[in-house]
């Protein structure tokens, strides 16, 4: 039976500023096994990571990313809102933080953040980043905009793609053989142990999002999930064991 692994959501969000290169490094030296990050494209076409389609949450600046090119929002302070020991920090490219984990043994989660705003080749230009790199062994893709899953599977089938969703689904593993994802990422108070048995008679892999309380962190470890996404990977890795 294989150990659960940690996937540092957004980094290690819970104590540096969410996909930030800072958050990334911290989840490196936390003992995860993953990250999971955000990205949307910028008017000139640029992938950068962040979760919101505007900046405004997380950073000191206005505006929808699609609206702003990347110098623009390179100009941001993407720290200072967390704490003012980040102050500085700025929103980074898919590439930087490719770069930053190239010479780890990390999987990296990209979420594609295209179920409000429709980017026009988001999927090609994240796949074509991901090879310059080397990394399509240890890249998952997810999205809530399945009909973006299903373009990867006919664009690159033999990239990890992973379905997310927030509803209890019946037979999750039914849906996801039908649409062709090797993985399912449910938000964790709909995750059952018959889920993920289901799921893994069929090869589906199961990674609950996001698991912060240490007593589902327990529950899900005990019910056998592949991975859980947590905000506090130092936490799940004290449940887990080195």
């Amino acid at each position: 039976m294989a150990q659960t692994q940690i996937c540092a959501h957004r980094g290690c969000s819970a104590v540096a500023p969410e996909n930030t290169l800072a958050a990334f490094q911290m989840a490196i030296e936390s003992g995860a096994d993953g990250i999971e990050l955000d990205v949307h494209l910028t008017r000139d076409g640029e992938i950068v990571v962040l979760h919101d389609e505007t900046v405004d949450r997380t950073s000191d600046g206005t505006g929808w990313v699609k609206d702003l090119e990347l110098s623009e929002i390179k100009r941001l302070d993407s720290g200072r809102w967390f704490s003012e020991k980040y102050r500085g920090e700025t929103i980074p490219t898919l590439s930087e933080v490719l770069e930053l984990v190239r010479e780890t043994n990390l999987w990296i989660n990209i979420e594609l953040k295209n179920n409000i705003v429709i980017y026009p080749r988001m999927e090609e230009l994240v796949v074509e980043a991901v090879e310059r790199y080397g990394l399509q062994d240890r890249v998952i893709l997810s999205s809530f905009n399945h009909h973006s899953l299903r373009h990867l599977k006919l664009y690159r089938p033999g990239l990890e793609l992973a379905a997310l969703f927030g509803a209890g689904l019946y037979e999750p593993w039914v849906y996801a053989e039908h649409l062709g994802v090797d993985a399912i990422h449910p938000y964790y108070p709909a995750v059952t142990d018959e889920m993920i048995a289901g799921c893994h008679a069929r090869g589906i892999r199961v990674r609950p999002y996001t698991v912060d309380d240490r007593k589902q962190m327990e529950r899900l470890i005990s019910a056998n999930a592949d991975a859980i996404i947590t905000n506090f990977p130092h936490r799940l890795r004290e449940l887990v064991g080195p």
